[in-house]
């Protein structure tokens, strides 16, 4: 008789761990409809920023050159863009004129796990698998050269792209000698900037002349070309500040830098 009493006091404790487990599996459901879906490029639906490396592979370049502009994009990519920011990297030669491709296209995603329930090597393993290791895949894809080099025109068709869009803010970073050379349009020779824009604007037709950025972080880095004279030089830069130009935004910016070699 004392068991058969005993047992049915035990009942409301059994009943009391059921409810707590009930709890659990609801909180753990809640927390799970939360976290965001990730699309096949690990990007949520919101992406807080995009950064697009353009890389002008029309044309061979010193080792020393490579190297640097590997490490300026890791550099940048390791300390300025945050978790959740879409990568991009492109390539340009005569190819990007009619198939313009990304090598590497992904959302940046998280190297430390989020408290005790998350797995620090699962984490790291992703981050490696899904990221680093196709991005460096990409930045060390080898220089074969082209006949053509159409930087401008990669450039408008991204900035027309999903790939930079951003209505918060975004990165273009262009590693090139910034020499175009299409059978239309040519830098090569440009005597002063003036005459370079009229005659990109004509080689252009009835299409956008020049594009069109909004909060977008614009960088150039330039590929030394040492037999290319001063007053090309002067001629290059001149067009690509005009070309540049239609940038508006709070986080809006062009800066120039130059590469070794």
């Amino acid at each position: 008789m004392q068991s058969r009493l005993q047992k049915n006091r035990s009942l409301p404790y059994w009943a009391a761990g059921l409810s707590i487990a009930a709890f659990a599996l609801f909180g753990l459901v809640a927390m799970m409809s939360k976290t965001p879906s990730l699309d096949k490029r690990g990007c949520s639906e919101a992406i807080p920023g995009k950064t697009v490396f353009v890389i002008d592979q029309s044309e061979m370049m010193a080792l020393q050159t490579k190297t640097e502009i590997i490490s300026r994009i890791k550099k940048l990519v390791d300390e300025k863009i945050s978790i959740g920011e879409l990568v991009s990297v492109f390539s340009v030669t005569d190819l990007s004129k009619r198939d313009l491709k990304p090598l590497f296209s992904f959302c940046k995603p998280q190297q430390t796990a989020k408290g005790p329930s998350e797995s620090q090597r699962y984490v790291t393993a992703n981050y490696a698998k899904n990221f680093s290791k196709p991005l460096n895949a990409a930045l060390e894809s080898p220089i074969t050269g082209s006949q053509q080099s159409p930087i401008a025109q990669a450039i408008i068709d991204l900035s027309l792209s999903e790939y930079i869009k951003n209505p918060s803010s975004s990165r273009l970073i262009v590693f090139s000698d910034f020499l175009e050379y299409t059978e239309r349009f040519k830098l090569y020779g440009c005597r002063d900037a003036k005459t370079a824009v009229a005659d990109f604007r004509t080689s252009r037709g009835a299409t956008v002349a020049r594009p069109t950025f909004s909060n977008t972080e614009i960088q150039l880095h330039i590929i030394p070309r040492a037999q290319i004279s001063p007053s090309v030089g002067k001629c290059r830069d001149g067009f690509w500040a005009w070309f540049f130009t239609d940038n508006e935004g709070k986080t809006a910016g062009l800066d120039q830098y130059y590469l070794p070699g």
